[in-house]
């Protein structure tokens, strides 16, 4: 369908003339014209008459796809659903893009499906060599663009687990710096803040640097605390554990807000990854401090 047909079908939905909706952009006879499907539009006067519509462009070419979104962007929305790298999840959406890439070659869906194999690898076989050559690919390919944009933000906020701490420390600055020149953006995109600092705070874990792990951890809780939901909330915790545990610091409240979660949420694939985590850097964890491992 012409875009024209949709300005026509929102303008009068919204009981608007035609004058009213392009005097001061273009001509009513041009305008009229566009409505008819006998002319194109361009971005910028698209842009213009949407926004005298009252209604944001993304919103306009959902409605102009009859309120659906495009396989593509379903294929986005999917990976950025992903709170937890919980293999069923993995498994189920990595599939939906492997059958994509099937129909036709697309090299920014190609990276998540690197993406997909790299969270899967890590997360059932622990094959660090293989998870960052698949990072690597992702890299190579971000690291060339001037600017990031929302999905590439998405994709690097994931692929940040597989990289040098020095090169994710850096990677990570850049990128709330790009995320903050969104802050007016009509989608909030400030928990990717969030994911990249918990991101980072595994790798400072993994390199034993605790005390900075803890303080960034501190950092994010205070700043985003009304913002996290509970499987965010609850690694945040576990890792503040493992950090205190390193660093000598009683860590009872930590565990007992974990407790507490755990009993008011039950989610058993959520919590049994929680508790793996605390038996990677804390061995014997569960049995010691009387948390039920589930299986």
């Amino acid at each position: 369908m012409h875009f024209g047909h949709t300005l026509q079908k929102i303008r009068k939905n919204r009981c608007l003339t035609q004058k009213e909706v392009c005097d001061g952009i273009m001509k009513q006879g041009t305008y009229s014209r566009i409505e008819n499907g006998q002319l194109d539009i361009s971005a910028e006067q698209l842009a213009q008459i949407v926004e005298r519509l009252n209604i944001s462009l993304n919103e306009f070419l959902y409605i102009h796809q009859n309120y659906t979104a495009t396989p593509r962007q379903l294929l986005f929305k999917d990976y950025v659903s992903i709170e937890l790298t919980l293999p069923s999840e993995l498994h189920k959406n990595r599939a939906i893009v492997e059958r994509y890439l099937k129909k036709q070659a697309d090299p920014d869906i190609q990276l998540l499906l690197y993406s997909y194999d790299a969270m899967i690898v890590m997360t059932e076989q622990l094959d660090l060599e293989h998870v960052r050559s698949l990072s690597e690919k992702i890299w190579a390919r971000l690291q060339k663009l001037d600017h990031w944009y929302i999905n590439d933000l998405q994709l690097l906020c994931a692929t940040i687990l597989y990289f040098p701490l020095d090169t994710a420390i850096e990677v990570t600055k850049t990128a709330i710096t790009r995320i903050d020149a969104y802050r007016e953006y009509e989608n909030d995109i400030s928990h990717l803040k969030i994911y990249f600092q918990i991101n980072l705070s595994n790798l400072y874990i993994e390199d034993r640097r605790f005390e900075e792990c803890l303080q960034l951890l501190n950092d994010v809780h205070e700043q985003f605390g009304k913002q996290l939901t509970y499987q965010t909330l609850a690694f945040i915790l576990v890792y503040k554990i493992i950090c205190k545990h390193h660093l000598q610091l009683s860590y009872e409240d930590e565990l007992q807000k974990l407790r507490m979660l755990e009993h008011l949420f039950n989610h058993e694939e959520v919590f049994t990854q929680l508790h793996q985590e605390l038996e990677t850097y804390i061995p014997g964890f569960s049995e010691t401090e009387n948390i039920a491992t589930k299986n």
